[in-house]
């Protein structure tokens, strides 16, 4: 019985890290703060080591009054942001590179595949994922690439 790749679950309407992030800012902006105490959480849910995320979840307390709650989420952004630049790697996996690629978090997951092609520079199936990528972003018109990198 051959062995056939499933895409993991993920949760329902999910845009990606990156759109998830500007859609919790724009509803900030506009003093949505329970639309983007809600979209923060869930996309925390499948990404907790987001800090970014986390700084807003703060905000968003913070403006709401709700200090302790807001040095919670501070306090954990620090760790994030601590954890992302010492000198261990990224948490990085093929799966996962291609997991940001199908949710459309194309930018993300050209960065990790380019960490695991310095870690494997031989590695075959990365570099199979890297061809099939360039050869899909080369067929994706220029409008259209434009649109997704504002």
């Amino acid at each position: 019985m051959p062995l056939t790749y499933r895409a993991p679950p993920t949760p329902q309407y999910w845009r990606g890290v990156g759109q998830g992030l500007k859609d919790a800012a724009g509803l900030l902006r506009l003093h949505l703060y329970a639309q983007a105490e809600d979209a923060l959480l869930h996309l925390l849910e499948f990404s907790p080591m987001e800090g970014k995320a986390w700084h807003l979840l703060g905000r968003c307390h913070q403006v709401q009054k709700r200090h302790a709650k807001a040095l919670e989420c501070f306090d954990r952004a620090a760790c994030c942001y601590k954890n992302q630049t010492s000198n261990d790697s990224p948490p990085a996996s093929a799966r996962l590179a291609r997991m940001l690629w199908e949710q459309g978090d194309t930018g993300a997951a050209h960065a990790m595949l380019d960490l695991l092609l310095m870690r494997q520079p031989d590695d075959a199936a990365l570099l199979a994922m890297q061809r099939d990528w360039q050869s899909a972003q080369s067929t994706v018109p220029l409008a259209a690439r434009q649109e997704v990198m504002a």
